[in-house]
């Protein structure tokens, strides 16, 4: 972990370095700038100090940062020839005299830079600058000697090859939730749940066993089998834990479950969203699972949330609690307990996750598969200690190696479960390397049960500094995506969503895993979480100053303030989960990352924090007070919803200085207005999320021409009179990804869509994913979006296209579409003049949703070679029919790889039946309307 610190100290220095040279720039062209019109003697001679300060400060970094950061180095080389995972060969007292010169010089160097922006005294700061690096560089001299001593001395520079970082008996697919064993049980538990007991009535049925047994993985096998979907109209899922926010779960059933979210949901008080819950469940029969209840109390929280319609409706619940199981259960004796895996079910597991689902033993392989047996007996069936013992050994392809690990799991056996299963977990991140390591703890900042976006993870991972190499941050991206796609591969880390395109959406870790993180982290003193159960060891851990700092509690923080002598001045990350944080910010001066994106605030944000890299806040503001000119190192910019949520029709209007922060990467926002670039070019923003359709002008659009991802959303008014604005697209060529929507609902339907297209042209020619929702398009465009030639996914979502047909006229098109998305339009027929397999020559999946008139999809996919999936939700049961005929078709041809699925669809004949026409009179009474309005 000492080499994981050097690393990661030594890249910040990096940063500062850079960051201190473009801020001294930028900071004498001001002083001269503002030097030249400045007509009292007095304030001339003070600006003119001002620049000559900077000009020496200039002169005292490059000699003594650039000195210390060539010591840092050669601390770094010298220790990177202590392998991972060996015995420590670092002295306690030598350890905490690393951790103190580096935390130290990091402390003094970012504190520098934030004195930099308005000294008190001039001469007297440069002076001070000069004194704290040579404090600071002595002591790096005198550490480094002490480590080169050591290395000599116990002659580690023979240490072994380190290993690689995956085996060459490794299928290198990342390998997701399996469950091994445990088929009669699902056999059992799917007809429970499907034909019950005989009664009507609403019932619980409870699975119970302890933490890593399987029991979250069993209930998603349940939620997702065939005949589940068949029988039950709503099916949902959620996890309640430990720390539950009843508001947030309420939010997941009406969003995500019932779909019946809408702009008032964040200002509704929980009695109110309970009701709305009840009534999107009222009439429909559903099965939900409520997943890690811990207690009684817990369940008698939330079970009146679903009533019973006496329609055989279910709630499957899990807990690690027999007791809990038992209380809530309809008929506790029924409550499936989850028993310990097989040997063979352990063997199939074990060999599954260490070496792929196709994986066979080979003659030359005898003395890993006896190996290999020793740790599947030893793990006791247990499926959490099998994954992560397996994704140790995924990586090492040496016999030793498996034979060491296996003595230490060996060594676990007779301890406490819940202990053995900890020790395991620890055993799983001792043997990552250092910079895995760093990134897995980071998990310990959000809340248990937490799942987290991907893209978010990431961003952060990297203002952090976790992710230490040299390079652009572009690949400090593409090191992060590795490093979680490693952690996903070892079993660590959890895929909780994927998008469309099969792309790893949003993700989560087990609460064991969090547990470790909690440990390790707060034990290295790297992190702190403010909660009202750990407020007892505030004294003990909080004064050392922790570098992350994560608070969950609703206990008034001033609460927290006596602590904070001398903690604010080591916090380098807060993260805030409760909804109220004022007037505490002026204490983090340092800070790099500041997540509020869950918290109201409403106090200004100091434009003291220089050293800030992340900046997410929660604003229903129309005008944003930021001292952007000082946050000069930002690459994240994100407003967060405000009390009106998703459908607020505010946009955030962001000053002028935006265009001035070169080093911003990503912006977001619900709405976002900018103003004239001028000749500004913002040459290293990837990602703009929430740009104001009237904003979409040549002019800006060259402002931030690198931009690969863009979300333009807004309300109908701000949507531009000249329809052609979409031509403007085009100087954007590197953008890959276009969403455009109507934010809040229209009012009317516009018939004449909210942009015109008359060729390809339109778009970047590299665009890859295109997603329209409430645009209101004819069908026609479609041919002309057909031959964009990068095109992979299409999502059309809630009144893209109006219209009751989609042909497909065009003899080629869509050469490299894979999958596209049909959400809730009223479109009745979709038809191709030629072959399906010529249109879409490379289609792999369809889904379509909420697509009620919907009766047929193109015959020609009965001949494609490549489709594979077609997923039906809400549709009427003759699409369902004929989707079934296309894959009769295929397996009449010997293609045996495509599924068909269906969902909730079995009651869109009762319900449709004799509703068909009148909804058809709807859509078209709709249509007429528009073409009135237009």
């Amino acid at each position: 972990m000492i080499y994981r610190l050097v690393s990661h100290f030594k890249s910040q220095l990096s940063a500062n370095i850079a960051s201190f040279s473009i801020f001294q720039h930028k900071e004498r062209r001001r002083s001269i700038y503002h030097l030249e019109g400045e007509s009292n003697p007095s304030q001339q001679s003070q600006k003119l100090l001002r620049s000559n300060l900077l000009v020496g400060l200039e002169e005292v970094h490059k000699l003594q940062l650039k000195s210390l950061d060539e010591m840092f180095g050669t601390l770094q080389v010298s220790l990177i020839g202590k392998c991972d995972g060996e015995e420590p060969i670092i002295t306690k007292d030598l350890q905490r005299r690393i951790e103190d010169v580096a935390l130290d010089a990091e402390d003094e160097v970012e504190s520098l830079m934030k004195q930099l922006i308005e000294p008190d005294d001039d001469e007297l700061f440069l002076e001070c600058c000069r004194t704290k690096l040579d404090k600071v560089s002595q002591q790096a001299i005198q550490v480094t000697d002490s480590v080169k001593e050591l290395i000599i001395k116990q002659k580690i520079n023979n240490c072994p090859e380190a290993e690689n970082s995956a085996s060459p008996l490794l299928d290198a697919s990342i390998r997701e939730n399996v469950m091994e064993g445990y088929n009669e049980e699902r056999e059992r538990m799917v007809q429970r749940l499907t034909r019950g007991s005989g009664s009507n009535k609403l019932e619980v049925v409870s699975v119970v066993g302890m933490p890593g047994i399987g029991k979250t993985t069993f209930a998603k096998t349940i939620l997702f089998d065939n005949s589940i979907k068949r029988v039950f109209r709503i099916c949902g899922w959620i996890t309640v834990s430990n720390n539950y926010d009843l508001r947030k779960l309420l939010l997941v059933l009406l969003r995500d479950v019932i779909r019946m979210g809408d702009g008032n949901d964040n200002t509704m008080d929980i009695g109110k969203l309970a009701e709305r819950v009840q009534q999107g469940l009222k009439g429909e029969k559903y099965l939900i699972v409520v997943d890690d209840i811990w207690s009684n109390q817990d369940w008698d929280r939330i079970s009146h949330w679903f009533p019973d319609c006496d329609n055989k409706s279910r709630i499957l619940l899990t807990s690690r609690d027999r007791e809990v199981a038992e209380y809530a259960a309809s008929n506790p004796k029924e409550s499936l307990v989850m028993r310990p895996l097989t040997q063979d079910e352990s063997r199939n597991l074990f060999y599954h996750r260490a070496f792929g689902k196709n994986y066979t033993i080979r003659g030359s392989d005898d003395e890993f598969e006896k190996v290999g047996e020793e740790v599947v007996r030893n793990c006791k069936g247990l499926p959490l200690m099998i994954t992560a013992v397996a994704g140790i050994l995924s990586s090492k392809s040496k016999l030793d190696e498996w034979i060491k690990v296996s003595q230490s799991v060996s060594s676990l056996v007779n301890d406490d479960d819940y202990k053995q299963c900890l020790k395991v977990v620890a055993l799983s991140y001792n043997n990552l390397p250092s910079l895995m390591k760093a990134c897995f703890l980071h998990f310990g900042l959000f809340p248990k049960a937490h799942v987290i976006s991907v893209k978010k993870l990431i961003r952060l991972w990297i203002a952090e500094g976790l992710v230490n190499l040299k390079g652009s941050v572009e690949e400090f991206e593409q090191v992060a995506a590795r490093v979680l796609h490693d952690l996903i591969r070892k079993s660590l880390v959890i895929v909780d969503k994927r998008s469309l395109d099969g792309q790893i959406k949003t993700c989560r870790i087990h609460d064991l895993f969090h547990d470790l993180c909690l440990k390790e982290a707060e034990s290295e003193n790297l992190l702190y979480v403010l909660g009202p159960d750990l407020t007892t060891h505030l004294d003990r851990n909080f004064r050392k100053g922790p570098r992350w700092m994560s608070v969950q509690s609703e206990v008034p923080f001033h609460y927290y303030l006596r602590w904070f002598t001398y903690t604010p001045i080591k916090i380098r990350s807060l993260y805030i989960y409760y909804r109220h944080f004022n007037k505490h910010l002026f204490h983090f001066k340092l800070l790099r990352v500041l997540d509020m994106e869950d918290c109201s605030i409403r106090s200004k944000i100091t434009g003291e924090l220089v050293c800030l890299r992340y900046l997410a806040v929660r604003t229903s503001a129309t005008c944003v007070d930021l001292p952007i000119s000082n946050l000069w190192n930002l690459q994240t910019l994100i407003f967060g919803k405000g009390s009106s949520g998703y459908f607020s029709h505010s946009v955030v209007a962001l000053p002028k200085d935006i265009w001035q922060m070169s080093q911003l990467r990503h912006l977001s926002a619900i709405g976002i207005s900018l103003s004239s670039p001028g000749d500004k070019v913002l040459g290293n923003l990837q990602c703009v999320s929430g740009l104001s359709p009237s904003c979409c002008t040549k002019e800006i659009f060259e402002g931030i021409k690198k931009v690969k991802k863009l979300t333009i959303r807004g309300s109908k008014k701000e949507y531009p009179t000249d329809l052609k604005w979409i031509d403007n697209l085009k100087y954007l060529q590197h953008l890959e990804s276009l969403s455009i929507a109507i934010r809040g609902l229209p009012v009317t339907i516009n018939r004449t869509g909210f942009f015109s297209l008359s060729s390809p042209d339109s778009f970047p020619q590299k665009l890859k994913k295109l997603k329209l929702s409430y645009t209101c398009l004819p069908w026609e465009y479609m041919s002309i979006i057909s031959k964009l030639p990068e095109l992979e996914v299409i999502q059309l979502k809630s009144d893209a296209f109006l219209g009751d047909e989609w042909k497909a006229t065009d003899q080629i098109g869509f050469q490299k579409l894979r999958f596209l998305l049909l959400n809730d339009l009223n479109l009745e027929k979709w038809t191709t003049t030629t072959g399906s397999h010529d249109h879409f020559p490379i289609l792999e999946r369809i889904i379509i949703t909420d697509c009620k008139l919907l009766e047929e999809i193109p015959q020609g996919f009965a001949d494609s070679k490549t489709l594979e999936l077609i997923e039906l939700h809400k549709c009427d049961p003759s699409l369902v029919a004929f989707a079934e005929k296309i894959q009769e078709k295929h397996k009449e041809l010997g293609r045996n790889k495509l599924k068909v699925t269906a969902s909730n669809s079995e009651k869109m004949e009762e319900k449709y039946g004799y509703h068909r026409a009148q909804w058809r009179h709807y859509t078209h009474y709709q249509s007429a309307s528009a073409d009135r309005i237009a």
